[in-house]
């Protein structure tokens, strides 16, 4: 007789003790596995928490806009040991907590481990989705991918050798909105979220569907969530964008702690409880995790390189700004967290009572757009603080268009960020509308009904006694200047055909560098040209020293005791004219009353340099007009001229 065991043949004649041997080892085996897996799977069905589907109808509500689905009752298929989840503090944060097990929020649906695997398939193939086109997102990738799989443990190493008291930290309800997502985007969101979180740190995950039309996304999805521990699902009767869904989340949420996530972003290893840990210590702190990028095409999760701050440029986009070596060095090398003016706005936790308390988001910022900005203003300045969590990850999906609009986008976005500076910005917000209003696509204005709801919100400000912005600029955010008042353009001044922007060397030489402003600020930078001609850098000037074609930082002309000088000063020092080709680019024009009385000029040019100092590196030089690197671009231009008048 012959068996096969392993693989393998076996001779039972000539090897009768290897499988008595065998078959011994078997049944003690699956005796001690009846012992211990089988009654802990019924006591937690008696107890009913492997079962534990949160899908009750969420409180405060509006039911005029609100529609929840509860997620209903499902039988449970046996989910295999040797596949089910365990979480281990040590995993993520060292030897420690070695003797500490903690089950991840995924391990309550074991037992229905099969079922969700086929349902799961069963609606990503049964999806008729819109090309990839739609979502600005590779997602017949995300399709074939794993919702979940592992990623990159990308945190500072240091961040892997803290520990935690898990049973002392607040517990989190994380909401989610999303409108017309890719369907594997939005669940590997929330598996990433059940897969590494301890249980007893997630109270719930709220999925708030804003009015989507994709068939995919609603009985099917809700028929699949149900599978799901935890989650629960409200949908809006109509469109009220990003900011009033989360709203609408929050309010229904019943953790102490609110986590507001992007529904195309991945939960990184032991990203929970360091922001737990953060609002344990101070809740009166608005917190985001460090954001890795994922490749829109790869869905690859980049490594952590040169840390940034969150900042704002003069017309309110979200912008980036380097840290500085000494928070670098605190934040890699022993995890420590830094502070940030603004937001990214994907990732957000903050403390349930604080975030109502100090206004929570303003509800008249429609569908998207500057949310992020307007609530790092507002935390700062009245009272409590904007702090990036280093060794919380979040990986995030930077796509073009984030969130889809009803109506004039541009408008929309305009207005609310005209609602942002009329509200924080006090003085300062003449450079907002004159940096904006340049553009005839952004003069927008407000109607009766947004002045009224802006009231509001200044009622806010003063009820919470928040300071001034002033002081948010010389105490959160001193490396953002303020640009001249007399300004007509203002920044970097960057080459549109390379890319490269000016940068003043230590021997107040210009030359050129890649590093320059899409997305980023770099203070150091920023050149202004004013009415009189000149090109200012912080309180020097660009000199024309002919026939030397360099240009160079030198102090700005002055007329006798240092008065402002006269046009004849101006024109023997050097002055310049920007002739547009567009609205903030053009032709740099050079000109320089020369010792003869002749008006000479010059077109700026970017060159490879062959005067001695700086020999072979890349610089704008005078040179002759006709040149295809001659054209460049300021980051602002400002007409002040459209301040709306009750603007000083």
């Amino acid at each position: 007789m012959r068996l096969h065991i392993g693989g393998r043949l076996i001779d039972l004649e000539f090897r009768q003790r290897t499988v008595t041997v065998l078959l011994v080892f078997g049944i003690v085996t699956l005796l001690l596995w009846n012992a211990s897996f089988v009654p802990a799977i019924m006591n937690a069905s008696k107890t009913g928490k492997s079962a534990r589907n949160v899908g009750a109808t969420p409180v405060e509500t509006n039911p005029s806009e609100l529609e929840v689905k509860a997620p209903e009752p499902v039988e449970r298929d046996q989910w295999p040991k040797e596949l089910r989840r365990s979480f281990r503090m040590d995993d993520l944060q060292g030897p420690k907590s070695r003797k500490k097990f903690f089950p991840v929020a995924m391990e309550a649906a074991a037992p229905r481990r099969n079922a969700i695997l086929r349902s799961q398939k069963d609606l990503i193939r049964g999806q008729r989705r819109a090309p990839d086109s739609r979502y600005n997102i590779n997602v017949t990738n995300s399709d074939q991918q794993s919702l979940d799989r592992d990623v990159p443990d990308i945190r500072p190493p240091i961040c892997r050798h803290f520990s935690y008291d898990v049973d002392s930290l607040p517990a989190a309800s994380v909401v989610i909105p999303f409108y017309n997502e890719a369907l594997t985007m939005l669940l590997r969101t929330v598996h990433s979220i059940l897969n590494r979180s301890p249980d007893r740190l997630l109270t719930e995950i709220i999925l708030v569907d804003d009015c989507s039309t994709d068939d995919h996304l609603k009985a099917p999805l809700e028929k699949y969530l149900r599978l799901l521990p935890k989650v629960s699902l409200i949908r809006n009767r109509k469109r009220v964008g990003l900011i009033v869904s989360r709203m609408a989340g929050a309010r229904a949420a019943r953790g102490p702690v609110l986590i507001f996530l992007d529904a195309h972003t991945e939960a990184n290893h032991g990203w929970l409880e360091p922001l737990l840990d953060e609002i344990k210590r101070n809740r009166k702190q608005i917190l985001q995790p460090f954001i890795d990028a994922i490749d829109a095409m790869t869905l690859d999760i980049g490594p952590a390189g040169i840390f940034h701050k969150g900042s704002f440029s003069w017309d309110l986009r979200y912008t980036w700004l380097r840290v500085t070596d000494h928070e670098q060095a605190q934040a890699h090398e022993a995890g420590h967290p830094f502070f940030t003016p603004t937001l990214v706005g994907c990732a957000i936790a903050v403390d349930k009572q604080f975030f109502f308390d100090v206004g929570a988001f303003d509800e008249g910022l429609k569908i998207w757009g500057g949310e992020n900005i307007e609530l790092g203003f507002r935390v700062w300045m009245c009272g409590g603080k904007v702090v990036t969590v280093t060794c919380s990850h979040v990986g995030h999906v930077f796509k073009e268009f984030p969130y889809r609009f009803d109506g004039d986008k541009e408008e929309i976005v305009q207005k609310n960020l005209m609602r942002i500076a009329e509200t924080w910005m006090d003085g300062v917000k003449k450079f907002f509308y004159a940096s904006t209003r340049i553009y005839e696509f952004k003069r927008a204005e407000f109607n009766d009904e947004d002045l009224a709801s802006l009231e509001e919100r200044k009622a806010l400000r003063r009820r919470l006694g928040c300071r001034n912005f002033e002081w948010f600029l010389y105490n959160v955010i001193p490396q953002v200047e303020i640009p001249p008042a007399n300004a007509r353009f203002y920044g970097e001044i960057t080459n549109t055909k390379t890319k490269a922007c000016w940068e003043v060397k230590d021997d107040y030489y210009i030359g050129m560098t890649y590093i320059c402003y899409f997305h980023k600020i770099i203070p150091e930078n920023n050149f202004a040209l004013t009415p009189d001609g000149l090109l200012r850098f912080k309180d020097r000037c660009v000199k024309i020293t002919a026939p030397t074609p360099a240009l160079l930082v030198a102090q700005c002309p002055t007329g006798p005791d240092g008065t402002p000088p006269d046009s004849d000063e101006i024109e023997k020092f050097g002055f310049w004219e920007f002739e547009k080709t567009g609205t903030i680019s053009g032709r740099l024009v050079a000109k320089r009353l020369n010792a003869k009385g002749v008006l000479e000029f010059w077109c700026i040019t970017q060159v490879t340099n062959v005067l001695p100092q700086h020999k072979g590196t890349q610089m704008p030089q005078l040179g002759g007009c006709g040149n295809d690197f001659q054209e460049w671009s300021f980051t602002y231009g400002f007409d002040f001229s459209r301040i709306p008048k009750d603007i000083s």
